[in-house]
């Protein structure tokens, strides 16, 4: 990826102008590689629909095939998902590098940024950029344009049982949707207002029944 020679050009340049243009190449470089990770993911959950489509026709086994194979389609999906927030992140810290830019063209200094540094914390969480994003960081605090970041007080562990739950939810709604309902379960279907359900039952009059009630009497 030739990072390596970015960060030794940049280290030799002691412009904040040259700093910056350089950082706002590199993370356009990330961009790439994120889009391809994700045209990745989309590759990938159409070979695994495709054999979950194929297994659901066969008779053994197929059920535990296809919730395997289910589950790799929504742990993607978690991916891409996540790989869209840090591309998010990477426009905006390059927005807040176009407003340092400005900066410094009137007082050829950088300014300090709690934005900046926030959105980097962030993004040290995407092991796809994980190392370009530590670089960056490393010179961005020498610069003067963030503070120290404690790259050790963040991971990718979530709270597994509660990803467990959510996701068996949504793997059977990804059977449901690509075996046309023989596998799986339909996801809920909420009609009417939250709440709402027959007023009669619940002892509430309805507008038919009060004019009845008026009518007869």
């Amino acid at each position: 990826m030739g990072s390596g020679a970015s960060v030794k050009k940049k280290e030799t340049s002691n412009n904040p102008r040259d700093k910056i243009r350089a950082w706002q190449r590199q993370l356009k470089q990330e961009h790439r590689i994120l889009d391809r990770e994700i045209g990745a993911f989309g590759r990938a959950e159409a070979e695994t629909k495709k054999k979950i489509r194929e297994a659901a026709k066969k008779k053994r086994g197929s059920k535990d095939a296809c919730v395997q194979l289910a589950r790799q389609i929504v742990q993607n999906r978690k991916a891409v998902t996540r790989l869209y927030a840090a591309k998010a992140k990477l426009n905006a810290v390059e927005n807040s590098l176009k407003l340092q830019l400005a900066n410094v063209r009137l007082v050829n200094a950088f300014e300090s940024s709690t934005e900046i540094m926030k959105d980097m914390q962030s993004l040290l969480q995407v092991s796809q950029i994980q190392k370009t994003v530590s670089d960056l960081t490393k010179e961005m605090v020498k610069a003067g344009v963030i503070e120290e970041v404690l790259e050790d007080a963040f991971d990718d562990m979530e709270d597994q049982e509660e990803v467990d739950a959510l996701a068996e939810e949504e793997v059977e709604k990804v059977l449901f949707e690509l075996t046309q309902g023989a596998l799986g379960k339909a996801p809920a279907v909420v009609s009417g207002e939250p709440g709402e359900g027959s007023k009669e039952e619940d002892g509430i009059p309805t507008q038919e029944h009060k004019a009845k009630t008026t009518a007869n009497d």
